[in-house]
């Protein structure tokens, strides 16, 4: 599961929601309510700009922080951890 689909589950059982944007470069952006940071969660098309450890991070305390929904999104954001250092 990539991380806009497992984002796009959890905001199905959460308050506030988890949203997204497209930047210039091709990159999709989340925006994360209660950690109040913004995150890249999809690589970019036409830069070099790609999903980084600290953005997973970012990702799994905002999971921590909304409790017992957040598992899935949890679990699907240390998997692409886990993908980040095998790219590495």
């Amino acid at each position: 599961m990539d991380l806009t689909t497992a984002i796009e589950a959890f905001n199905k059982s959460s308050s506030p929601q988890i949203s997204f944007f497209t930047a210039r470069d091709g990159s999709c952006i989340a925006n994360l309510p209660r950690v109040d940071r913004e995150i890249i969660v999809g690589d970019a098309r036409f830069s070099d700009r790609k999903v980084t450890a600290e953005d997973i991070a970012w990702l799994c305390e905002e999971a921590r922080r909304a409790s017992a929904p957040g598992m899935a999104l949890l679990e699907a954001a240390l998997s692409a951890l886990s993908d980040l250092e095998d790219r590495a």
